[in-house]
């Protein structure tokens, strides 16, 4: 029994000393992490320095960062531009091929449609000079393709432009139906009714006292009796010896009485857009076989 005891306080003192060994250790490893007053100066200065060299290195790479940030987004716009450019020039390309398009068919859907009445050319406005916008331009097809002179000239959908003054061989002029200076007038009739086809004379605009447009057309010597009011259509008649009957000029805008009540005349706007033809039909005259 005594040797038991004996045991059982040796165990305790053994243990005794291992738990002192252990916290004085530990101990040692804490003061060992304090570090001496030399090295502690030597780290408040060497953080001080570094605190004073990063902060103007960062400043430095900072602005590096944002010159290069401003260079890539610089870049990036010009690189935007020119697409926004490229993409603008593609929409006017596509723009200028759909009208093209729409009024290369009007021009066929006119050709075939009048197939059996005129045989017409088709040509291509390619000369314009402004002095003369309202008077004369130049077409692409002339004594080879078998135009000639006073031969018609219409807009892509039949409307009258105007008639051949001079021709070449490759190229051809145009007097338009709104010039005032060489053109002689357009005999011409007013489709008011079946019953009421007043005849009358379609000239140029500066041929009006007043009240008409530079694009606006006259007819005059119509009878003072005539039923006619503004929307009728007005076509070349039968009595013309230049231009096919049938062909349509304009619409009536506006009627008004001459002296005296003696005849009256009328403002007509013309159906074709005289200003901005890019193409056009010569008429070589009147079919006479029909359809084949």
């Amino acid at each position: 029994m005594s040797r038991l005891i004996t045991n059982r306080r040796l165990f305790v003192l053994l243990a005794s000393v291992i738990l002192l060994m252990v916290i004085a250790g530990l101990t040692m490893r804490a003061k060992e992490r304090e570090a001496s007053w030399p090295v502690r100066v030597l780290m408040d200065v060497q953080n001080t320095v570094t605190g004073w060299l990063y902060r103007p290195v960062s400043q430095i790479s900072a602005f590096v960062t944002g010159l290069n940030n401003l260079h890539e987004l610089y870049v990036e716009n010009a690189q935007l531009q020119a697409e926004m450019q490229n993409y603008h020039s593609l929409q006017a390309n596509l723009q200028d091929e759909l009208a093209t398009n729409q009024t290369l068919r009007t021009m066929l859907h006119f050709k075939q449609s009048s197939a059996n009445q005129w045989r017409l050319l088709p040509a291509r406005v390619v000369g314009r000079d402004p002095a003369t916008w309202n008077s004369l331009f130049t077409i692409d097809i002339g004594t080879a393709q078998g135009v000639r002179t006073n031969m018609a000239v219409v807009a892509p959908d039949g409307s009258l432009v105007g008639r051949i003054e001079t021709v070449a061989t490759d190229s051809a002029k145009v007097l338009l139906v709104t010039d005032t200076q060489l053109g002689d007038g357009v005999a011409a009739m007013v489709q008011h009714s079946p019953t009421s086809q007043p005849f009358g004379i379609v000239q140029g605009a500066a041929n009006v006292g007043s009240g008409v447009g530079t694009n606006e057309l006259e007819m005059s010597f119509l009878s003072p009796i005539a039923q006619i009011t503004p929307g009728d259509t007005v076509v070349t008649s039968r009595l013309s010896q230049v231009f096919p009957q049938g062909i349509v000029i304009g619409t009536v805008v506006k009627v008004t009485q001459g002296q005296q009540g003696l005849t009256q005349s009328a403002v007509v706007q013309p159906s074709a857009n005289l200003a901005y033809l890019q193409d056009v039909f010569v008429v070589q005259g009147v079919n006479t076989k029909g359809k084949g």
